[in-house]
């Protein structure tokens, strides 16, 4: 059966999309909870104007990330923090303290969750840190950690 997905379906596919699915899915799981309708001419066409426009919309959103991310790569964010006389810190440096710096020093507002470290920076001086702008767009930003209070 030929269905045509409402919203996103884990390992089915995409909203807007047409899908192959065994009648027992279609009828009795995705149809019930509104996940996907039948795949009718009409309602085929209006799917596939869903798609374009959103095919539009993700190209202008990567094309903003892209210059979004030109601009964070050119700046600098400096972090002040506790250090001993080795350059070690007291303490470390994550992904929410450097989200907040973000924040204030760029204006740009950044989620934690999008500036994914592998382990907290514990060493003063400068790192490159990626932060997550879009799906396929990360801006990679130089923050220096500099001896501070």
């Amino acid at each position: 059966m030929k269905v045509i997905l409402k919203q996103d379906v884990d390992n089915l596919g995409d909203a807007g999309e047409i899908v192959n699915v065994a009648d027992g899915y279609g009828n009795n799981y995705l149809m019930p909870r509104g996940l996907a309708m039948r795949a009718s001419k009409g309602a085929i066409a209006d799917a596939e104007a869903i798609s374009a426009s959103r095919a539009k919309r993700e190209a202008r959103s990567r094309e903003e990330a892209e210059e979004l991310r030109d601009r964070l790569e050119a700046r600098v964010v400096r972090i002040p923090a506790k250090a001993g006389e080795d350059g070690t810190l007291y303490g470390s440096v994550g992904n929410a303290i450097i989200a907040s710096a973000v924040r204030e020093q760029l204006g740009f507002p950044v989620d934690r969750r999008r500036v994914p470290l592998e382990r907290p920076i514990k060493q003063l001086g400068e790192h490159v840190v990626g932060v997550r702008l879009h799906a396929d767009v990360v801006a990679d930003i130089r923050v220096e950690i500099v001896r501070g209070e």
